[in-house]
This record gives C-alpha cells, structure tokens and sequence, in this order.
C-alpha cells in the first residue's frame, strides 16, 4: 500500500473529526469498521472492501495503521479494569487536523453523509448508555 494519504484515508481523518467534535476523543477499532461498514451502505462515494458480510476490513485495519505510522493518528492502549486486557484505540492528532484544514479533499456530498451517519450513530448509543461517550 502506497504511503500517500488518498481519498479513502482522507474520509478516515474526517470520520475522527467528526467524532471529535461530538465529544468522542478515542474510538476502537471495531467501532471505526462498523461506521464505515454503515457509510458504504448509505452511499459513501469511495467503497471499502469488508470481509464476506461482516463489519470489518482487513483494508482498514492497513488504513489506520498507516495513518499512525504517518503521525494523522495515534494509537494508545487502555485496560478497561483492573487485570484485563489491553485495548488499542485510536486518536486524531493535530496533525491529522491541520490535514483537512489545509486540503478540502473531500466531497460535500461525503462530508454531509459523513456527519449525518456519524450524528446518528452517537445519538442511538448515548441514548442506550446514558451516559457520556469516551
């Protein structure tokens, strides 16, 4: 895979912005392939590749790697309690930020399908927790 940072990853920089403006600073793994396994299904003009029917990437899991690699993202490790097990999440650097300051890449028509997705995913899952998202 190419180290040039393409349209696919600009969406992937932009999903995190998205989720960082609505108070979502760190993000699974697992939870960035179920919102783009749901982006691809509401017409999402670039598609990613999912393994057979089931919400996860392998090409993703490749995306995000190279993004911390390039200094867009940064992965950490958190225990969730007290001898359990590491869990790796995701951050949007300053970086990653400026990148889509700097250079518009992406479709209105993404960006708007993008925040209403992302919005909607937030709400349904405040609204089961009660509480604050990490």
């Amino acid at each position: 895979m190419a180290l040039k940072i393409d349209a696919k990853d600009a969406r992937i920089i932009y999903v995190f912005k998205i989720l960082k403006n609505n108070g979502v600073i760190s993000v699974r793994e697992s939870a960035i392939h179920k919102i783009f396994y749901y982006l691809s299904k509401n017409k999402l003009s670039v598609k990613f590749d999912f393994w057979e029917d089931r919400k996860f990437s392998y090409e993703i899991r490749e995306r995000l790697e190279k993004l911390v690699e390039k200094g867009y993202l940064k992965k950490i490790y958190f225990v969730e309690h007290l001898g359990g097990v590491y869990t790796p999440v995701y951050l949007l650097t300053e970086k990653g930020s400026n990148f889509l300051e700097k250079r518009g890449r992406i479709a209105k028509k993404d960006m708007k399908i993008i925040e209403k997705i992302v919005g909607d995913i937030i709400k349904k899952i405040r609204s089961k927790k009660g509480k604050k998202m990490r």
